[in-house]
């Protein structure tokens, strides 16, 4: 059983396979209809989110700096801490750390009111994930785009909405001249280090990195936007939670309001827990979750986002971050984890 789906979305074998169909890694250089089915592949994928371009984005900690050291040229930025883990890698490197958009710890979502203080600091780009990482709250991006619109003459508003891919959540088609879009393809089923910026009539193309990419990069993107993999319609987190919260009382608690979250996405507090021991008990039941992102590329370290909301490393741990397309047995899977739980408390392990 998985209860990590958006955050380690399966493989798209058809995605993958377009990806790799080529025999040679280059377009010939004066063949018009290589060129021509590489424009039409960009163009279907970019028209599926309202732009009409599309660039080759890897987000690998490389891409990131790129972008970011773009960025950081002309203007202030303010980056919302709970992007990828690979973009806040990219953002240590930088002489400077950028302005910090936290989320709220009591919404979980990066708030309007940050969003002015940013501005207050003279910051005029704004990184942004629609859906934040380890704690899966959605932010209100059509809200934050306004008040750029309102407040400032020029801005850029990046905006990851990889995470809500996953689970195809409706992406606003907010795209114009100042507002860009990032896809990881990892999250829609592509190997990692294939994914895309989408614009449409982008006012600052120095932006766009100047990559070489796999010729066949788009249409395996958009295999993979128009054939994904199906999810459950029914949104059963609540009932999941509370079957969860009926065995364990004060024990279990939630690091974001269910409100705030995905469907099927629950940010769970199991208190005085460390997240591994737990995870690797859960293995035994052949169940796979995870704390967070640096949990779930083995870096061995507690999510840094709940860190930068000011959780200490011991509350950090208390995490496990669960998303799931359905659960088929929701009753045992609660009687597994009380269980697990309750034992590893007995133990003080």
């Amino acid at each position: 059983m998985r209860l990590d789906f958006i955050q380690n979305y399966p493989l798209n074998l058809q995605a993958n396979e377009i990806l790799f169909s080529n025999i040679y890694p280059n377009l010939s250089p004066i063949d018009p209809k290589d060129y021509a089915q590489h424009k039409q592949d960009i163009e279907e994928f970019s028209d599926f989110f309202g732009g009409r371009e599309a660039y080759s984005f890897g987000f690998l900690c490389t891409d990131w700096f790129f972008l970011l050291e773009q960025i950081a040229k002309n203007g202030l930025i303010a980056y919302g801490i709970s992007n990828h883990q690979q973009g806040y890698q990219a953002c240590k490197l930088l002489g400077n750390f950028p302005y910090k958009l936290i989320p709220d710890s009591q919404s979980g979502k990066i708030e309007i009111d940050s969003i002015k203080k940013a501005i207050m600091n003279k910051c005029r780009c704004f990184i942004v994930p629609f859906v934040n990482e380890d704690i899966l709250s959605i932010n209100d991006i059509v809200s934050i785009q306004m008040l750029l619109q309102e407040e400032l003459k020029d801005y850029i508003l990046i905006i990851d909405i990889s995470l809500a891919q996953s689970f195809q959540y409706p992406i606003p088609k907010i795209l114009n001249s100042h507002t860009l879009f990032l896809l990881n393809g990892e999250s829609i089923g592509l190997l990692r280090a294939h994914g895309s910026i989408i614009a449409k009539d982008f006012a600052y193309p120095f932006l766009f990195p100047p990559n070489l990419s796999n010729p066949m990069v788009f249409k395996a993107l958009n295999q993979g936007v128009k054939n994904p993999l199906q999810v459950s319609y029914q949104d059963s987190k609540k009932l999941f939670y509370s079957c969860l919260k009926e065995s364990l009382g004060d024990d279990l608690s939630l690091f974001v309001p269910l409100e705030n979250t995905l469907p099927n996405s629950l940010p769970l507090r199991f208190a005085s827990i460390k997240a591994r021991n737990f995870l690797q008990a859960l293995l035994l039941h052949k169940i796979y979750a995870i704390n967070g992102q640096e949990c779930l590329y083995g870096l061995t370290r507690p999510s840094f986002v709940l860190q930068e909301m000011g959780y200490t490393q011991l509350q950090a741990r208390e995490l496990i971050s669960v998303s799931y397309r359905h659960l088929e047995d929701m009753k045992n899977l609660c009687e597994i984890l009380k269980d697990i739980y309750l034992q590893i408390r007995l133990l003080e392990i």
